[in-house]
């Protein structure tokens, strides 16, 4: 295994903190990481989806959907209508 050296200054270091809690990564070491994991099956453009944030969109939606709090409609305009609705 090969080390990685990465000399920031502390105004780098804050907003790298800074960045790392609001994408609700509990350290900063592991926003960076993240940053710098390789994984030649996972397409670069999607990266996004394997970030914390939003890993744990996925796991709530998939509790809401284990739990029946879903809604399905035959058509859009149904689906509109009910989105509208929700509005008044």
């Amino acid at each position: 295994m090969s080390e990685l050296v990465i000399h920031v200054t502390n105004e780098q270091r804050q907003r790298i903190e800074k960045v790392a809690r609001e994408r609700g990564y509990k350290a900063p070491d592991d926003y960076l990481l993240a940053l710098f994991e390789i994984d030649s099956e996972r397409d670069p453009d999607q990266a996004y989806f394997w970030t914390q944030q939003w890993q744990a969109g996925e796991q709530a939606a998939d509790k809401d959907i284990a739990a029946g709090r879903v809604e399905t409609f035959d058509t859009m305009d149904d689906l509109l209508t009910d989105l509208i609705s929700d509005d008044e």
